[in-house]
């Protein structure tokens, strides 16, 4: 008689294991109702629907839509691209990295189906002062790392004055935002490439700019 080794056992998960992984998946579903049908869409019964599970369900894990948005706005901002793939190679020329990072933020970042997510929320929440304060708050992060990813990559803007410094760097986060925002209306096309380049070609301006007015006077 040949005997067959019984089937591995998986060890039963927590309570709170299982709950924080049905928030997970509630998390993920909503999103993709988002990204596909906007936040209109983003009902407590539309979500238990794709979610396979009941609007009672849905309400013990998030009491509210509210909560709800809150936790995925977490999620899509967590997720978004701003780690050390963004950085240029610090030797590389000024107008390497300049294109190298302008370009990974926009690709990676302002050209992602969870960036137009995020944006469904901020817009959808205006009626919302709960909604609205953690927006708020995120929006105030993420502005944070991306100012600090700036001056990784380049360096070079640390010579220009606080003022101008801030809104080169307010003016190039504009542009990308819009150029996100306009894929709602209409599919990429080649002048994203164009403005891309407009956008590194003013960076890099300013760049070598602030580095003539910095540099010691000729004394010869």
């Amino acid at each position: 008689m040949t005997l067959r080794p019984s089937p591995a056992r998986h060890p039963r998960r927590s309570h709170a294991e299982r709950s924080a992984a049905t928030q997970q998946h509630l998390i993920a579903t909503a999103i993709e109702v988002i990204q596909t049908g906007g936040l209109e869409e983003m009902s407590i019964h539309q979500l238990a629907r794709r979610a396979g599970l009941s609007s009672g369900a849905v309400q013990h894990h998030f009491d509210s839509k509210a909560a709800l948005m809150m936790r995925v706005l977490d999620e899509l901002l967590a997720s978004d691209a701003l780690q050390s793939q963004l950085l240029p190679d610090p030797a590389a020329p000024l107008a390497a990295r300049a294109a190298h990072f302008v370009r990974a933020l926009w690709q990676q970042v302002y050209a992602q189906p969870r960036f137009i997510a995020a944006w469904h929320i901020y817009l959808g929440s205006r009626s919302q002062p709960e909604v609205l304060a953690h927006v708020q708050r995120q929006r105030e992060s993420v502005g944070r790392r991306v100012r600090a990813q700036f001056a990784t990559a380049l360096p070079e803007l640390s010579r220009l004055p606080s003022g101008p410094r801030e809104a080169l760097v307010a003016m190039a986060l504009s542009t990308l935002r819009g150029m996100g925002l306009l894929t709602l209306f209409a599919p990429p096309s080649h002048a994203q490439s164009d403005q891309l380049d407009c956008l590194i070609g003013l960076i890099v301006d300013q760049c070598r700019a602030a580095a003539q007015l910095t540099a010691p006077p000729d004394t010869r």
